[in-house]
């Protein structure tokens, strides 16, 4: 009984301090400082900027939390309907809910692009000229606690299918959570996005960690086909803006120019970096933003000014490649995959298969050079293309007639 009345006392200590003001207090002791920002104020927000930017903007509920909270994301665009042949930019935040910037930043970087779209023109030509959907919060019950894992106990980060094994917090199979399976349903099949390219953000370090996380380059010797383009982008993203400068940055002596192998940093398996590489043909890159979650707004913000700019740099750079629509006798041909066979001066082929989305429509990122792709689908004659990639961040176009 003493025991009891012990925790109880406690609890109640614990509820004044977090009805007191200045920050919210969870059951773990994990003090959340009042000016970030709730699941449910998250989705607030996002209905506030879409209530304001209707134009550029279009809210999805892409599915919801083993508690049942919403998980919501925003689609930023000068067409937030029709994506057609747009580069399709994904970025996630709040995988892991204790990781509390990762979404806050999601929260700011989608302020900034609103807010600047009409007085800033370069912002305004981003905005255009892309078909950007950032998931603020995957992870909303985690979030709501400070917790890492969802409401079921199971890491989301691990939960995914490619390279997925079985262990504690792993989930009891691949996509065994509805919030990992929200993920996927909102990036590919049959009304799936098909994006092209993603940042996922974390935070406990300062760098961004490229595929594949399931071995180690060093140990293995295991790296992606097209390893060249993974570093370029991941590249991209190190080197705009102030993102080396933080002084946080994870130990130098392992990175090069702010990036690392993920598996030459720890092993994992299922990933959502892994997955989105090997199973969807978009490259993910997992961005460690802070070695810690801020407890101050000007920390927040300063965590923001070093990543700004490097998520822009991202984005633009995803309009690299060859671009188009797939069509038979006028119509759009759904599943057509698009697979890299030949690259000028190099042995092996591509990796990275992507494939039409509803209304046949692909984008496939390259690095400027020559290059053999073919387009291929049951019950179609496969064609073949050479085309020489510019180098521009607007790639170049090339439409495809298949015949049954």
């Amino acid at each position: 009984m003493k025991y009891m009345f012990k925790i109880l006392t406690a609890f109640l200590i614990i509820a004044a301090l977090s009805c007191s003001g200045g920050h919210r207090e969870e059951p773990g002791g994990y003090v959340i400082p009042e000016f970030y920002h709730s699941p449910e104020e998250i989705n607030e927000f996002l209905d506030e900027m879409y209530a304001l930017n209707s134009a550029i903007t279009r809210i999805e509920t892409i599915g919801r939390s083993v508690s049942g909270r919403e998980i919501k994301a925003i689609i930023i665009s000068g067409d937030p309907v029709e994506p057609g042949t747009k580069p399709r930019i994904r970025l996630t935040g709040g995988i892991h809910g204790s990781e509390i910037i990762s979404a806050e930043l999601m929260v700011y970087f989608i302020r900034y692009l609103v807010e600047n779209y009409d007085t800033d023109s370069d912002i305004k030509s981003l905005v255009d000229s892309r078909y950007i959907a950032v998931i603020p919060v995957l992870n909303p019950d985690g979030l709501a606690v400070a917790g890492r894992r969802n409401d079921n106990g199971v890491d989301l980060n691990r939960n995914f299918s490619s390279t997925w094994v079985s262990g504690y917090g792993y989930g009891t199979g691949p996509f065994s959570e509805p919030e990992s399976q929200a993920l996927r349903d909102f990036s590919i099949g049959e009304n799936g996005e098909n994006f092209h390219l993603s940042l996922t953000f974390h935070s406990g370090a300062v760098l961004v960690n490229i595929p594949f996380d399931y071995v180690s380059e060093i140990e293995d010797g295991i790296v992606p086909a097209e390893n060249n383009l993974v570093r370029e982008f991941a590249f991209a993203y190190s080197m705009a803006g102030t993102f080396l400068d933080n002084p946080d940055l994870f130990d130098p002596l392992r990175l090069e120019n702010g990036i690392i192998n993920g598996g030459n940093w720890y092993v994992i398996s299922g990933s959502l970096q892994d997955w989105s590489y090997l199973e969807t043909g978009c490259l993910d890159l997992t961005v460690e933003v802070a070695k810690r979650s801020p407890m101050t707004i000007e920390g927040v913000e300063q965590v923001f000014n070093y990543n700004r700019d490097s998520i822009i740099a991202y984005i633009k750079k995803g309009g690299q490649g060859v671009y188009g629509r797939v069509t038979h006798a006028g119509a759009g041909v759904t599943g057509v995959e698009i697979k890299l066979t030949h690259v000028a001066g190099l042995l092996s082929a591509g990796d990275i298969i992507v494939r039409t989305d509803a209304e046949g429509y692909y984008h496939r990122i390259l690095l400027p050079g020559n290059y053999t792709l073919s387009f291929e689908k049951t019950g179609y004659t496969a064609e073949s293309i050479n085309v020489t990639v510019p180098d521009s961040d607007y790639g170049i176009l090339e439409n495809i007639e298949l015949t049954p």
